[in-house]
């Protein structure tokens, strides 16, 4: 195992308990969001990466582990972790700001209700 990988794992545990930690509400539906979302991000970011590598602008190590077309695997697993740990924290703060949002509405509307003045 390539020192980049084990690096990657490392960090794909700290960013796993981290994100299980920040969702503690909607943990499944902000989880496969934030997988979907950070696999668009990868995908899109894959040719940067191709590109770069192709054109001589970086390189790699020796042995980076896998390649996909020259590409180390590694290397798109850790955009996928960064953007992954990225949209969780996003929606999970978005959820708690809405939260907090619809709270103070809820009271605003329910504390001034007119009332009924029958006799």
């Amino acid at each position: 195992m390539a020192s980049y990988s084990l690096y990657n794992l490392c960090v794909a545990v700290l960013i796993a308990t981290l994100c299980y930690t920040i969702a503690w509400r909607n943990r499944k539906s902000i989880f496969f969001l934030s997988a979907r979302i950070g696999l668009l991000i990868t995908v899109l970011l894959y040719p940067w990466d191709f590109f770069a590598v192709r054109l001589g602008v970086w390189t790699y190590p020796k042995d980076p582990g896998m390649r996909i077309y020259g590409v180390p695997l590694n290397d798109s697993l850790f955009i996928w972790l960064c953007s992954f740990l990225a949209c969780v924290i996003l929606l999970a703060t978005d959820d708690w700001g809405s939260r907090g949002n619809r709270n103070s509405v809820d009271e605003e509307t329910h504390g001034h209700r007119p009332k009924n003045n029958r006799d």
